[in-house]
């Protein structure tokens, strides 16, 4: 599973109508936050005891649809890595419910923007790890 750079610079508002102007949430965008997730976890599980994630199954397509239960998994993975590794604060997670509120461009922001920041101490934390090398005395005196 390969990283891909979040999107961290959702946008949207509501006109005086009521209707959303704004990014629109899609298939690669589950796709990418699903896929960061388990990378993250594989990431993490080198780090630290192992620990699994909900599995949210292969990637959507653009005739697929999103369910409430797959939003909230999503939010559970993300909560699981933090508390597992850094246990950082990233703001409350909602819970979402069959016909009601979707994720807003605030909620994207915020969930996408946690991932980067776990990834990017992930990776420090793994890169600045001390390797200790063993010699055995092969290149010359102890």
């Amino acid at each position: 599973m390969a990283w891909e750079t979040p999107k961290t610079n959702w946008q949207g508002y509501v006109d005086n109508n009521g209707n959303y102007i704004g990014d629109r949430f899609n298939a690669g965008d589950f796709n990418r936050i699903k896929n960061n997730l388990e990378y993250l976890r594989d990431l993490a599980i080198k780090l630290y005891d192992s620990f699994s994630i909900v599995s949210l199954g292969a990637d959507k397509t653009p005739a697929d649809y999103f369910y409430a239960d797959e939003i909230n998994a999503l939010e559970e993975n993300l909560n699981t890595i933090n508390k597992k590794t850094l246990n950082m604060s990233y703001g409350t997670s909602p819970v979402y419910n069959a016909n009601g509120n979707t994720m807003d461009f605030i909620e994207l922001n915020r969930i996408e923007g946690a991932i980067l920041d776990l990834y990017d101490k992930l990776t420090n934390k793994s890169n600045g790890r001390r390797m200790f090398t063993w010699n055995f005395g092969m290149k010359g005196d102890f």
